[in-house]
């Protein structure tokens, strides 16, 4: 009888291949009753671009086009909202709670984006079908934006790189759309400084630092092998991703506040600002690298939790006492490393984003090197994730 032999490397790859192909399908399908012809005309620009990037089209008019951009803010909530809840070290938060805290802010929000477009669209008919047309539309982008969730946890549970191939499919075109019909010579600058960004990217996701560790349970030759390793970016490009989501909001607020107070000069020139074409919008969108960076790498590494989790195993740092000062010692080093890694990308995306206000570096092209930086960390955890799949492919006739 012959044995079939798995290859979950290959069927996981076919399988985010397929979920990347059904979410390009769905990006070119157009809205119901919207004037498509209206938006044909798209200005390439830094802000326009990081808004692909989470809605995958330029244009704004397909059924995809809320993306997961109501699902990453609904989870950063949900993050927020749970740490809050468990400061009291006595209370717990279940996670079919968090799931339904998530879904419920991701419908919400859905409703509030899905509301805001649909009154802005031109449309193509008038009077009665026109309020069928808006009703369709709203029904469009909440079920588009649910589809894409789905896609994303199918290809979390059975592909490779889970939610992110979506991203990387929308940096991908929107890296193709910037470079479509440049001259050489606006090219230059710009890939010299997507091509330093790899080598950066690459730096900092390799380095590491070791936290020997002394293990009571291991008396061996390995004793002196024990250790935590924190990466130099401790949780990769994930903030990158995210704060093309969360940059929504500041936005959000901005116009919300003008159109409250319409006479308020003030806002009106915050409302007016908050892009990445203007200095005050790539300011905004730096601090919003720099504290989803400091914040989602407490939240996922938890030093606290670590060094309580150390000490009731009887474990420690080597040189410092369990307990506080273990906490307090893991804790620094996330600091210090979600810092560090927060300084390096901010200036590596926020260098060129400035660079066009001198004529350095033409507008269409001031995101490039920040697209090419964020799809090298995706290949990255690509190739580490693949590496994994393969070695199991290895031992599968031995397990």
């Amino acid at each position: 009888m012959k044995k079939s032999k798995e290859h979950i490397l290959l069927y996981k790859i076919l399988y985010s291949l397929l979920t990347m192909l059904l979410y390009m399908i769905g990006r070119n399908i157009p809205l119901y009753g919207v004037d498509v012809d209206a938006y044909r005309q798209v200005d390439v620009n830094a802000q326009s671009i990081i808004m692909q990037a989470v809605s995958g089209d330029l244009r704004n008019c397909s059924v995809f086009i809320l993306g997961l951009w109501p699902y990453m803010l609904a989870s950063m909530l949900t993050v927020l909202i749970v740490a809050v809840a468990t400061l009291d070290k006595t209370r717990r938060v279940s996670p079919k709670k968090i799931n339904q805290w998530t879904v419920a802010l991701m419908m919400c929000i859905a409703a509030g984006q899905a509301y805001r477009y649909v009154q802005g669209y031109i449309y193509k008919v008038e009077g009665t079908a026109l309020l069928q047309a808006k009703a369709v539309v709203f029904m469009e982008l909440i079920a588009g934006m649910l589809i894409v969730v789905y896609m994303g946890d199918r290809a979390t549970k059975y592909g490779i790189l889970g939610k992110t191939s979506v991203f990387l499919v929308n940096i991908v075109d929107g890296m193709l759309t910037m470079l479509a019909g440049q001259p050489l010579e606006k090219l230059l600058l710009p890939v010299a400084i997507g091509v330093a960004e790899i080598a950066v990217m690459i730096i900092i996701e390799t380095t590491e630092k070791r936290i020997a560790v002394q293990r009571v349970s291991i008396h061996n030759i390995h004793a002196d092998k024990n250790y935590i390793a924190y990466k130099l970016n401790p949780i990769g490009v994930t903030p990158m991703m995210f704060a093309s989501a969360a940059f929504m909001l500041p936005q959000a607020v901005a116009h919300a506040l003008h159109s409250l107070y319409p006479e308020n000069g003030t806002l009106a020139w915050v409302a007016d600002h908050m892009n990445l074409t203007s200095r005050l919008g790539i300011w905004v969108y730096l601090a919003v690298i720099v504290i989803l960076t400091v914040s989602f790498s407490f939240v996922m590494l938890s030093p606290g939790k670590m060094a309580d989790d150390l000490m009731h195993a009887g474990d420690s740092v080597l040189g410092i006492y369990a307990g506080r000062a273990t906490k307090r010692y893991l804790q620094g080093c996330v600091l210090r490393f979600s810092i560090y890694s927060s300084v390096i990308i901010g200036i590596c995306v926020g260098v060129p984003l400035f660079l066009q206000f001198g004529g350095y570096i033409d507008p269409t092209l001031a995101m490039f090197p920040c697209s090419v930086m964020m799809s090298t960390g995706i290949w990255i955890s690509f190739y580490r994730e693949a590496e994994v799949y393969r070695h199991m492919d290895r031992y599968a006739p031995f397990v």
